[in-house]
């Protein structure tokens, strides 16, 4: 008997555009989640119903839904779990409901109307028409109307839809409203009591200014005034300041000109033959760019104004309170700009400016821009500086309005809210919780259009605008305080993608009381670098054994991932040659200024995008923390763990560089075979430079190397490490970076503080393979005596490659000679130091950047004058020296840095080559493993006994081979009369070797020191699978591999490791490690890969894992 067996196939569900990883069916919905990172429901019939997006990253993992309650939950890549409330009429799933659902999803009111006079004219538009030139929300049911006949309309939205037109006034002339500005003194405690006032200014140049009092649903006028406040066709802005009231206002032309009036009695009957006599013109404020004011702040407190402009400039006036309080004289006074900031939108318009925060001497300013930036400026009104500290790139925004802060206390609506347009769509953004609140189609930011936000904008916001003769009003205003807000962020967004780097960011005494330091000892920030291109801020809370709320403190250059991340705090002093330091050097201030020593973070990664963030040293505001804290701060066990002090350690953007990317094909050639033949030139000519390679078969690869960082943009820093040298009694501060590039370069940066400047001082040469890993080690050399007198610091660096290598370089001379010549020089009266970064939309900080002349150059024997060579273009300039290490290069296009006269005629005195330098290795470990070097991690023994010098270190490494490895060494200080026979007495390479002991002398500006290599030990199978993460302080030792285990040895005599523990962790991939410690054996542990995840670790006890 043949069965024959029936089956139908369902609809074909068509609409994602990667993989689909979760499916959820229902009687009346299928839902799905998938790699597009959208969550989709559909009906049953195939058709889609409704999409979500609001994951990042690399998709949505898992949903699930309640039919009973219309939940549903998503959980994506990003480490973000959502909560969507669907509408009920979704459960129907049918297309005679998809209107219904389009409407009533989102809970949005659309409501259209037309003005009052419109009606008259039917059809086409002609030049009689009247049409809508301005509109303003007051409050969500209130909109102020302003037409090109000069009409100027009050508007009540009921609750059912109707409008009731109320019409104030028209402008003399009835010339067209132009623009419009309101200021509401209306109280809370009556909210059916108006008191609002209106300004307008028409096409004749002359502003109107309205009182309208009475009911909300009655209005009507109770002050009016008019006058002229400019030409015909020349005013084109006017702007209330609620900080100055209703009594000041101001009014901006097309040159940049900006007037402040003052309205005097307002409230007093007047004839019109004394309205001249009732606004005085207080002040007139020129720009020095000369174009249009857009948008401005005033901080009365502190004194000044801050403008932005039509071309993205930040223009700062002084606004003395003598000006605001005196009586009104015949004449006005003309101020000037006592600072300005050009580009920080780039070229384009800046749409608002708030000063968010004062301190005793620095106000914090905020602004946003048509580029879909939020800008964070800092502005010292004692030292007249304004600094670009921050800046946030609203991805979702093509231009953002402004920005407003929730005021609602709940844990799932605070957050900071942008506010702008992306295309032709109006939107809502929760910057903290990166998700949408509000979104409009209508046309773009060009059509007359206002919005007005609630205390909880998730709930309560609207937008209107003008199409077509008709004023769209598009309101979401829910009453009920009880509903919950949909989407909710159950667990904030974390990194979208694998973590490559994290380092631990030691706590600062100045944030600690004493009686507290204890308790808070264990609270841990983590600063991490993804392959999504953000940094992020992250503390542990050991109360609750839980993460806090993630900071993100910002993006790379065009989102390239981030590769390599470390934090410097410690300041190396060198001494002071005081006949050389530039004349009117105050000591005093000089010590005044070393009370703000810099905490920076350095991250390098992909583009060979380097950028360094400052901590900032002062408190923050504790509302502000709280709101991008969360939920995480209500820990339930009554405890508050920052109170304003442990939160409030935050980063500012500080500076970036990047690889200068030429115009053309033909100039790279042209530069590079110059280059080729400059190398070329100083091997043969400067043959006793110590520059030089003593090893001959390696020069021709030195000067590949040398060429090719510079013009090539596809290569990736892989490894970062930093310090920080300054010269005694100097301002000036030195941050030594050097980066290990993809290419098998490896380059000395410095970064010169607080002007931002980069240079670059040499290169590292020969590498047969690139670096993967980097340490560095500053020895106190004290002279050989009983009294340990410390004669000056020894600057190594310990590099790992991909050949299994470890090399040791020494950096000292070069960093000496620089520091100490950048000190000579009075840097700060040459150069515009003005910075933002990059945000890869075409907006490069409003200029096309610059290159300086090198302000050190090659020193000639026996003389200390300085010297420098400018090369014009984008073609790099350097410092060079006989001393080796100090050719320089100021940055990309990312900088502004102008060379005038007075630096020009002091720096050139001499002419020298500018080539750049090299440093070779002063110790190659060849086969340390047998594969790459992944990690690296270096730590003293201070007063050990098996060293003669007083200072033994380790070396720990750990490879693709998953070998472990510890080396042993010190270093110590010889006595100059045993080589002044030498010829050659720069440089000494006394190498002998024992058993157990390696010894290398070294010379160095006349000081020779020995290096002895003491131990080495190596452990074969530490891993059973590559070692990814190590960390020592000279006691303990971790490390992490593949194999997803954490193991814990303890360093004994003569380098030897012994495991004492292990531990299984569950982060996918771990690819970094760093730890510190809290207590005697009690250290905190942090594994970062897939996810990120913290263990501690007690000697007496064992270990203990925290999420």
């Amino acid at each position: 008997m043949e069965v024959v067996r029936s089956h139908s196939v369902g609809p074909v569900l068509f609409g994602h555009n990667a993989r689909v990883w979760d499916c959820c069916i229902f009687d009346t919905l299928i839902i799905t989640a998938g790699e597009d990172c959208t969550c989709r429901v559909w009906g049953l019939d195939g058709n889609q119903i409704k999409m979500i997006k609001e994951h990042g990253g690399r998709g949505i993992w898992r949903c699930l839904y309640d039919p009973n309650s219309l939940l549903l939950v998503t959980a994506g890549f990003d480490s973000a779990i959502k909560a969507h409330q669907l509408h009920a009429s979704l459960s129907q799933g049918s297309d005679t409901h998809a209107e219904e659902v389009k409407e009533f999803t989102d809970r949005t009111e659309i409501v259209t109307v037309r003005i009052p006079s419109s009606s008259q004219h039917i059809g086409l538009m002609d030049s009689k028409s009247e049409y809508v030139r301005c509109l303003h929300f007051m409050h969500e049911d209130t909109l102020y109307v302003a037409t090109n006949n000069g009409y100027l309309y009050h508007a009540k939205l009921s609750d059912n839809g109707d409008v009731k037109w109320t019409k104030l006034l028209q402008v003399s002339g009835k010339a067209p409203i132009v623009c419009m500005d309101l200021l509401s003194r209306s109280s809370s405690d009556l909210p059916s009591n108006i008191e609002d006032w209106v300004a307008v200014g028409d096409g004749k140049g002359c502003m109107t200014i309205v009182s309208v009092v009475g009911d909300i649903c009655t209005p009507k006028v109770g002050f009016s005034l008019t006058w002229s406040a400019g030409l015909e066709r020349q005013l084109l802005g006017t702007y209330w300041c609620k900080s100055l009231g209703y009594r000041f206002i101001f009014t901006a032309d097309p040159r940049g000109t900006l007037k402040l009036w003052k309205l005097c009695d307002p409230l007093q009957s007047v004839s019109h033959s004394r309205m001249k006599s009732y606004m005085s013109l207080v002040a007139e404020f020129a720009s020095c760019f000369g174009i249009r004011i857009m948008c401005l702040d005033v901080s009365f407190e502190e004194e000044v104004l801050v403008c932005g402009d039509l071309r993205g400039n930040l223009v700062l006036f002084p606004l003395l309170k003598d000006l605001l309080l005196d009586i009104p004289v015949a004449s006005e006074v003309k101020l000037s700009p006592s600072n300005y900031f050009k580009g920080a939108h780039g070229i384009s318009s800046v749409c608002s400016i708030s000063i968010a925060r004062f301190s005793s001497r620095q106000i914090e300013i905020h602004s946003t821009g048509g580029d879909g930036c939020i800008c964070y400026l800092e502005y010292d009104r004692d030292r007249q500086n304004l600094e670009f500290i921050g800046l946030k790139q609203v991805k979702e925004l093509s231009s953002v309005q402004s920005v407003s802060n929730a005021n609602s206390h709940d844990d799932l609506a605070s957050g900071l809210y942008a506010i702008g347009f992306a295309s032709a769509n109006f939107i809502i953004w929760n910057v903290i919780t990166e998700t949408k609140v509000f979104q409009v189609p209508c046309g773009g930011w060009r059509r007359p259009h206002s919005y007005y936000l609630g205390d909880v904008p998730e709930l309560k916001s609207c937008f209107a605008f003008v199409k077509d003769e008709i004023i769209y009003i598009h309101r979401c205003w829910v009453r009920d305080s009880e509903n919950k807000i949909y989407p909710q962020n159950l667990h904030l967004q974390f990194h979208g993608r694998e973590m490559h780097s994290l380092c631990f960011i030691s706590g600062d005494s100045q944030f600690y009381s004493n009686e507290k330091q204890g308790l808070f000892s264990r609270s841990s920030f983590i600063a991490t670098g993804c392959e999504d291109g953000t940094v992020r801020l992250t503390r542990y809370d050991p109360v609750v054994e839980s993460w806090s709320a993630s900071k993100l403190l910002g993006e790379h250059v065009g989102g390239s991932a981030v590769r390599s991340i470390c934090c410097v705090s410690k300041i190396h002093t060198i001494a002071a040659d005081l006949t050389g330091m530039p004349n009117g050097i105050n000591i005093q201030n000089v010590a005044l200024d070393d009370r703000e020593n810099p905490f920076l973070l350095i991250s390098v990664g992909a583009k060979q995008v380097l950028t360094s963030w400052k901590r900032k040293n002062r408190m923050r505001d504790i509302k502000e923390e709280a709101l991008a804290d969360g939920l995480d701060n209500r820990t339930g066990y009554g405890f508050k763990p920052s109170s304003g002090i442990i939160s409030s350690m935050s980063f500012q953007w500080l500076s970036t560089d990047m690889p200068i990317k030429y115009c053309s094909t033909h100039e790279m050639r042209e530069n590079n075979e110059d280059e080729v033949g400059a190398a070329e030139n100083v091997s043969g000519i400067n043959s006793d430079a110590p520059s030089e390679s003593p090893f001959p078969e390696n020069r021709k690869m030195e000067s590949k190397s040398c060429l090719r960082v510079k013009y090539e943009n596809d290569w990736r820093y892989l490894a970062v490490t930093a310090f920080l040298v300054k010269v005694a009694y100097s301002r000036l501060t030195v941050c030594f970076v050097v980066v290990a590039c993809s290419d098998a370069t490896l380059a000395l940066r410095a970064l010169v503080l607080p002007y931002r400047l980069w240079f670059d001082v040499a290169l590292l040469v020969p590498l047969s393979s690139p670096v993967l890993a980097l340490q560095h080690v500053i020895i106190p050399v004290c002279l050989p005596s009983e009294d340990n007198i410390q004669s000056g610091n020894v600057y190594l660096i310990i590099s790992g490659s991909t050949d299994g290598s470890i090399t040791f370089w020494d950096l000292t001379e070069s960093i000496e000679t620089f520091t100490l010549r950048m000190s000579a020089l009075q840097v700060e009266k040459s150069i515009d130091f003005q910075k933002r970064p990059r945000t890869g939309r075409g907006s490069q900080g409003g200029r096309w950047w610059r290159t300086l002349s090198s302000s050190v150059s090659k020193k000639k024997p026996g003389d200390g004058s300085v010297t420098a060579k400018t090369i014009e273009g984008t073609s790099e300039n350097m410092l060079n020296n006989d001393a080796c290490v100090t050719s320089s290069k100021l940055t990309d296009s990312e900088r502004s840095a102008i060379a005038c006269s007075s630096l020009g005629s002091e720096v050139n005195a001499y002419d020298s080559s500018s080539k750049i330098c090299t440093i070779w290795p002063l110790h190659v470990l060849n086969n340390i493993h047998e594969s790459g070097v992944n990690c690296l991690h270096v730590s003293d023994i201070k007063n050990s006994r098996h060293s003669d010098f007083g200072f033994l270190y380790y070396v720990l490494s750990g490879g693709d081979d998953q070998a472990l490895h510890c080396l042993g060494f010190d270093l110590a200080l010889l006595p100059l009369s045993k080589y002044s026979e030498n010829k050659n007495p720069d440089i000494i390479h006394d190498i002998t070797e024992s058993v157990t002991v390696k010894s290398i002398t070294h010379c160095c500006h006349n000081q020779k020191y020995r290096i002895r290599f003491l131990y080495h030990d190596k452990i074969a199978s530490a891993h059973s699978s590559a070692v990814k993460g190590i960390w020592t302080d000279g006691s303990w030792v971790f490390s992490v591999g593949l194999d997803q285990r954490i193991r814990c040895w303890h360093l004994q005599e003569h380098g030897k490791l012994n495991e004492h523990a292990h531990l299984i962790v569950s982060v996918p991939e771990p690819e970094a490690l760093d730890a510190r410690c809290c207590g005697r054996n009690y250290y905190q542990i942090a594994v970062a890969g897939r996810g990120m995840q913290m263990v501690e670790f007690s000697a007496s006890c064992g270990v203990d894992c925290g999420d």
